[in-house]
Parts: structure tokens; C-alpha cells; sequence
């Protein structure tokens, strides 16, 4: 008599339409964690509401993902800081409610990450305009992370971040690092090729580099290994 067929643990991932990194990262980061895949869907990076989402994108998005059955859902992107991060929690609630699968953000990841390895004073390489860092480090601030130096690379064009080489970037972190007392520097856009920078920048860094993207991937792994509760629920 034949066996069930045993179905790998999976992560589902909701990113940007015009994004070129997170694919990318995941299958880095995936090829040391055998037995589980992940699945991708994605949503327009444009049309949503200045204070919020596209909800019927995401009901849409989280549906289809559903349908693979992962363990986690995961919207991995950067725009709940900008829009205040509750507008995150709330999104993260409608899907899982939608779907009963759990549910976060890598905004909500990035903020629960900081605050547990107590990293208050941030250096951010960010994507955008100037008013962008400056809003960020309002939205950041309210979370008790204070943004203490930044750099904007004045990028608008979310498919043109992801051109971006990583040595480009690694100079603007390696400038942040300098500030005296900083506890990280956070590359902020899961756009950005921050992946392969934290590796490239170990021994000429000497703070930590976090990149956006993975700490989002890796906060749903932390939840599929019972390392934390999704966000959703914090």
C-alpha cells in the first residue's frame, strides 16, 4: 500500500510586483534549510491607498497562496514604516483571519528583531527621497528605534533599486558604521541587495548590517522552528 505523500514545510511570500531581490534571498537562504519551500505570489507595488493597502490585491494574493497550504504567510516589504506600521498589523490580521494561516510583515519582523536584541540606535540606508527617511524616522521613533544616521539614495523607481550594486551600498553603510554608539545599520528596502552586502561587509563593518529582506524571511523560519509567535498576534 502506498504511503502519503509528505508535503515539505513552506512559507508563503507576498512581495512587490516590480521587486527583483526576494526570490533571490529566499532561495540563498533556503538552500541551508532543507525541507522546506517556499511559495511566492505578488501584488501591484502601486495603486495603494497613502495611509494603507490595496486590500482586495492582498485578499487575492493570500487566497491564492492558501491554496500551496504554507505554514506562514509573509508580506515581505518595507512600506508599513512609512505608512506607521499599523496599517502592517492590521493587514497582517485580515489575512490571517481570511485564511487561518499566521500571518507577518517584515516591517513588524524588523521591529519585534530590534527591540529583542535591544539595537536602538540605527544607521538606515534607505531607497527613497530624503522626506521618506525623515517619516521613517518619526514611524521608527514611535516604536522606541531611534534613527540616529541615515542615507537616501533617492531612488523612486522600485525596479531600479534593485540595481543597485551591493558595494554601493556597503559605502553608505560603511559611513553610518562610523557614528559613534550605533548599534546596526539597517538597509532598509527589500528591494536593495542587502543580502549579499551582510556577507561582503562582515570584517569591514563592525556593527551589525541587517538587511530588510532577510530579517523578514527569516522571522517567518523563526516562527516555522517555534521561535516566535507571528506578529500579527504581538
Amino acid at each position: 500500500m502506498s504511503q502519503p505523500l509528505r508535503f515539505p514545510r513552506a512559507i508563503g511570500i507576498i512581495l512587490p510586483s516590480s521587486n527583483r531581490v526576494v526570490e533571490r534571498v529566499a532561495r540563498s537562504i533556503l538552500g541551508a534549510q532543507p525541507g522546506i519551500d517556499a511559495c511566492f505570489t505578488r501584488v501591484p507595488y502601486a495603486g495603494h491607498p497613502p495611509d494603507g493597502y490595496d486590500m482586495p490585491a492582498f485578499h487575492r494574493a493570500a487566497e491564492l497562496l492558501a491554496q500551496a497550504r504554507p505554514n506562514v504567510i509573509l508580506w515581505n516589504a518595507t512600506r508599513g514604516a512609512l505608512i506607521g506600521f499599523e496599517p502592517d498589523r492590521r493587514l497582517a490580521a485580515f489575512v490571517e483571519k481570511e485564511t487561518g494561516i499566521p500571518c507577518t510583515t517584515t516591517a513588524l519582523a524588523t521591529v519585534d528583531y530590534l527591540r529583542r536584541h535591544n539595537l536602538r540606535r540605527i544607521g538606515l540606508v534607505a531607497q527613497g527621497a530624503d522626506w521618506e527617511g525623515l517619516r521613517l524616522k518619526q514611524t521608527f521613533g514611535a516604536e522606541g528605534i531611534d534613527i540616529v544616521a541615515g542615507h537616501c539614495l533617492g531612488v523612486g523607481d522600485n525596479f531600479e533599486a534593485a540595481g543597485i550594486t551591493p558595494e554601493e551600498i556597503g559605502l553608505h553603510a560603511m559611513r553610518l558604521a562610523s557614528v559613534p554608539d550605533l548599534d546596526a545599520v539597517l538597509v532598509w528596502s527589500t528591494n536593495l541587495a542587502g543580502h549579499a552586502l551582510t556577507r561582503l561587509a562582515r570584517d569591514e563593518i563592525h556593527v551589525p548590517v541587517l538587511d530588510s529582506t532577510t530579517v523578514g524571511f527569516e522571522s517567518a523560519l523563526d516562527y516555522m522552528t517555534g521561535l516566535f509567535r507571528p506578529l500579527a498576534h504581538a
